[in-house]
């Protein structure tokens, strides 16, 4: 009796702690410290329709799906004949669009030709960072020829600048001009000076109305189009007194060039300054890398009296071609161990493309003869030819033509031998993704 009356008592004080407890959680007014932190204690989120329940793997479940369904679908063929339409139509507009961009920007426009107003630009925005107006770029060729290169650097679009030639004369000047001055371009990675001609009043080039081009010297590194280039000229006509010297072209130019093209393309750009108008022959390259060109004469030597010219070019642009150098009537430049004095050494070519080096050497005299006469050389012995001798030039005017042709690569160096007969000489390119300044 008294283990029963024990048992109903605990079964009593249990219904009346729990009836507390249910009280307490159901009162309304109820102070925070007697709320009852544990999982029951709050009211449960109720849901009415059970397919409003968010699953997070009903997406995953449509988007197998739809893959499925894709990939059960054929593969569509290409339309050759629509995509040439398109390239057509691209063509169309970037034509339209450059004659567009040059009818409403004229050469007579002062803050984008006059090179007083590109002045006072350049030192307003640039000053700060690249110093005086004058300098000089400080970035060179084969940045990364045997270094690797950053990360992220890759082929990029450049310019190459073929020629560039006075015509136009006006304020009574006459052919022939002894020009001095120099003619630079800017561009993003530096906008310090990088000079393709300079000349000194003591050392004129005389331009005639046969040959008005100007002998280019540069660039010393590869022109890189991420924004507009800028061509500064400053070019003055020589006097008997350097008091009545008078300014034949001052410009600071940025040419339009279409940054969308597919594919290299020539350029032409006209620009009136001055006493003159100045004409560039551009090559927009796209995805190319910088080819650095060295000229070596490793077996026989080059014989007095023979001129030489040595070219290279790319096969997109083939009917235009970069000036290594020329000798004309004058001594091939050499120094002791053999290597060619290039007036321009540096091209750039595409990635996938081919770059051509060529020579031509002929004799040249004095006596009126035809300075390119072909003429057969001397026979050799072909059993001092197979002991790798070398042929002696002739008497008679002679001239040969020979050239290599180089697959470009993203770093290092290629070698090959262009054999003219009485000398080889050893050509070699220094390959190198270009430098571009992206922060």
């Amino acid at each position: 009796m008294e283990g029963a009356e024990q048992w109903e008592d605990v079964k009593a004080r249990s219904e009346a702690s729990r009836r507390r407890v249910v009280a307490e959680e159901q009162s309304p007014e109820q102070s925070p410290e007697k709320v009852v932190d544990r999982p029951g204690a709050q009211d449960p989120i109720e849901v009415e329709d059970e397919d409003d329940v968010w699953d997070p793997f009903c997406l995953l479940e449509v988007d197998e799906a739809f893959r499925v369904r894709i990939g059960d679908r054929p593969a569509a063929e290409p339309d050759l004949k629509l995509a040439k339409e398109k390239e057509l139509a691209r063509q169309k507009y970037v034509a339209e669009e450059a004659k567009f961009y040059e009818q409403t920007c004229p050469d007579s426009d002062p803050c984008g030709i006059s090179g007083y107003g590109f002045r006072k630009h350049w030192d307003a925005m640039y000053s700060r960072n690249y110093g005086p107006f004058e300098a000089i770029t400080e970035i060179c060729s084969m940045q990364f020829t045997d270094e690797p290169a950053p990360p992220g650097t890759t082929p990029c679009q450049t310019v190459q600048v073929f020629s560039a030639k006075v015509t136009g004369l006006e304020g009574g000047l006459q052919w022939p001009l002894d020009v001095y001055g120099f003619v630079a371009i800017r561009d993003t990675v530096d906008r310090r000076r990088n000079i393709i001609f300079d000349r000194k009043r003591d050392s004129c080039q005389t331009l005639t109305k046969k040959d008005p081009y100007l002998v280019l010297t540069g660039p010393t590194r590869a022109v890189v189009l991420m924004d507009p280039i800028t061509i500064e000229v400053k070019l003055l006509v020589k006097s008997t007194d350097e008091s009545k010297d008078k300014l034949l072209s001052y410009l600071g130019v940025e040419p339009y060039i279409h940054g969308g093209t597919l594919y290299s393309e020539l350029l032409n750009k006209n620009y009136r300054s001055e006493l003159s108008t100045l004409e560039f022959t551009l090559g927009n390259i796209m995805s190319s890398v910088e080819a650095t060109i060295f000229l070596q004469v490793t077996d026989g030597s080059w014989p007095d009296g023979f001129s030489c010219r040595f070219v290279t070019r790319t096969v997109s642009i083939d009917q235009e071609m970069v000036l290594l150098l020329h000798s004309g009537d004058k001594t091939v430049p050499c120094t002791d161990d053999g290597s060619l004095k290039l007036l321009r050494r540096v091209a750039t070519v595409e990635v996938n493309g081919k770059l051509h080096i060529s020579v031509k050497a002929w004799k040249f005299d004095n006596s009126g003869k035809n300075k390119h006469e072909l003429t057969m050389p001397k026979e050799t012995d072909e059993d001092d030819l197979e002991k790798g001798g070398v042929h002696e030039p002739t008497l008679a005017d002679i001239s040969v033509e020979k050239e290599v042709v180089f697959t470009p690569k993203k770093t290092g160096r290629s070698d090959d031998t262009l054999d003219i007969g009485f000398c080889k000489i050893k050509v070699t390119v220094a390959w190198s993704l270009i430098w571009r300044n992206l922060f």
